[in-house]
């Protein structure tokens, strides 16, 4: 019996040495098939590896099939310095990433990682649309995009990247825009003279105030090949990664008023088809000169403003450049905006480095030289994620011109303007102070506190804005006795009889032979009487109606029928009020 049991326990022994032992010997194989696999295919962090695919996100995946021999003609076309030691591989899956060994298989390749964007960093948190500027309940705040993770001891000369392009809404895609700024950062970070290239696989264009047309070395099919300015994407990423921020702070203005070195700079203004804002843009460069800039100023016009208009303008202190209109394609005929895509003709001024374009309804009332130190594209805020397009910092440019022009069929403008046409191409624009740009508005959220400081800002002296911005019928169009946007219902809201005699001081303050280049038509006045009885009929509050006009203009012509009592007849209007008379 206990023979039996002692052979039982050494048979249960030796079961369980030898299952010791298999298991030992299966661990060991375990640990020699990993070996190998790590030597002949070591592991990468990339888009499809386990630290990803845990938790993916479609926002960063494109569906992009690379061709390979589009690569490989870029490879060859940028010669030698195609011949790469140190890549750096971006967002490519795994299959790619093996394409990219065999395609370059001397080069050391690092598969690059970076983390997403955490859900809070949306599109509406980094540009929202509205930012408290002056900090006084509280101070705005940015979501952070990770940085890619550098290689330790490497240099890379050229960084892969492949950018996800989903057709709708792709300008504004979170994920696209991180990965180019990570691939910009890593960029940025490169030391030495060595050059270093930016590839990006994509069929959307990248962007382009951050890729500069410049760089692109050579393009093929949906392969972009940039040698990027080192220094240039330093300076732009510096600034917030939004409009979440101001670029430029408001207690940094005067300290960056006069920039030490001196550029080919310039204001500039475009006027179109109409001779109604030769009157704006003649104030505009009086408000300039009166604000202590000796920059350059240059006017562009169509072959629709007469030499008189020109002449006057030149007198002004604008130099006057001619040129060929561009027509907004999706504009009706004889709409107001069939034609306000001739401002794409700012980027071909070539002759500069930078320039800052003004709209001619504008004054300037502080001198806003600081901007020229800012890059391509600073502007206000608008609505939205939007930028108003009546300031705006430029860097002209030939080919940010042809890409303009490229898209006017395809890119959709949400008032069918070009406003809206170049925040389709600019999402990734920064903000600068509303006091550099302010608007002309008492928005209907306005309590009786916001109106009432609104209000102090038009009449402050000396002025606490730099820019007013005149939304509604323009202060020429109107008499000076009062801003005439009180008698139309529609446009009350841009109204301030402050803000409008401001703009007539300085109208003052110009030499006497430019006043007659603000005179009225026949017409014009015609419809301010015509508003005015609509008014009165309406019986507004404000009874701005009752007031006489005294403005000298009433009863200057310009026409060579300047009988508007007549005209008020044909539009149906039996009698002419005493107001008038």
């Amino acid at each position: 019996m206990y023979k039996r049991r002692v052979q039982k326990a050494r048979s249960w022994e030796s079961w369980f040495k030898l299952r010791k032992l298999t298991k030992w010997r299966f661990q060991s194989i375990i640990l020699v098939v990993c070996l190998v696999v790590f030597v002949y295919h070591p592991f990468v962090p990339g888009p499809l590896s386990e630290r990803w695919s845990s938790s993916s996100d479609d926002e960063y995946e494109s569906d992009l099939e690379m061709n390979w021999n589009e690569i490989s003609r870029v490879m060859t076309e940028i010669g030698d310095d195609g011949k790469f030691n140190h890549i750096g591989i971006l967002n490519f899956n795994m299959k790619e990433i093996h394409e990219w060994k065999q395609m370059i298989p001397k080069a050391n390749q690092t598969v690059l990682s970076v983390d997403y964007a955490t859900r809070n960093a949306t599109w509406e948190a980094l540009y929202p649309e509205w930012i408290d500027e002056e900090e006084e309940v509280q101070v705005p705040w940015c979501p952070s995009l990770p940085r890619v993770a550098a290689p330790p001891k490497q240099r890379l000369d050229l960084i892969a990247v492949k950018l996800p392009c989903h057709k709708s809404k792709w300008s504004r895609n979170v994920a696209r825009l991180h990965l180019q700024i990570a691939a910009a950062d890593l960029a940025a970070a490169h030391k030495g003279t060595q050059p270093l290239h930016i590839l990006l696989a994509t069929t959307c264009f990248p962007v382009p105030n951050l890729f500069k047309c410049e760089d692109l070395v050579t393009r093929r099919g949906s392969i972009w090949m940039y040698k990027p300015n080192l220094g240039r994407l330093r300076e732009k990423l510096r600034l917030p990664i939004g409009s979440c921020q101001l670029a430029l702070p408001l207690g940094g203005i005067e300290e960056q008023r006069y920039p030490r070195k001196r550029r080919r700079e310039a204001y500039v203004t475009v006027l179109h088809s109409n001779y109604v804002y030769v009157c704006g843009a003649i104030v505009v460069a009086q408000s300039i000169r009166m604000s202590g800039s000796d920059r350059e100023l240059v006017i562009l016009v169509d072959e629709y403003i007469s030499s008189s208009h020109r002449a006057g303008l030149e007198s002004a202190g604008w130099e006057v450049r001619t040129i060929q209109r561009i027509r907004n394609p999706k504009a009706e005929k004889d709409a107001y905006n069939e034609w306000n895509y001739s401002k794409f003709r700012l980027w071909q001024l070539t002759d500069y480095d930078k320039v800052i374009f003004i709209d001619s309804d504008l004054l300037v009332l502080r001198n806003i030289d600081f901007l020229f130190t800012m890059p391509e594209l600073s502007a206000t805020g608008n609505h939205e994620h939007l930028f108003n397009s009546g300031v705006m910092v430029i860097e002209p440019s030939n080919c940010t011109f042809q890409l303009l022009m490229d898209h006017v069929d395809e890119l959709e403008s949400y008032n069918s303007g070009d406003q809206g046409y170049l925040n389709e191409v600019f999402t990734w624009w920064h903000r600068i102070p509303r006091r550099v740009n302010f608007l002309k508005h008492f928005w209907v959220g306005d309590d009786a506190a916001a109106k009432q400081k609104k209000i102090q800002m038009f009449e402050a002296d000396p002025p606490e804005m730099y820019v007013l911005h005149y939304l509604g019928n323009k202060p020429w169009m109107c008499f000076r006795d009062y801003d005439c946007n009180w008698n139309v219902e529609l446009l009350r809201e841009f109204a301030s009889d402050a803000a409008h005699a401001l703009w007539w001081r300085v109208h003052d303050a110009m030499p006497n032979d430019l006043h007659h280049y603000c005179l009225l038509r026949a017409l014009q006045k015609a419809q301010l009487e015509l508003d005015r009885r609509e008014a009165e009929m309406g019986n507004f509050s404000d009874a701005h109606w009752r007031i006489r006009v005294k403005d000298t203009r009433l009863h200057t012509c310009i026409d060579q029928d300047c009988d508007w009592r007549e005209r008020l007849r044909h539009w149906g209007n039996k009698t002419v009020a005493s107001l008038y008379a």
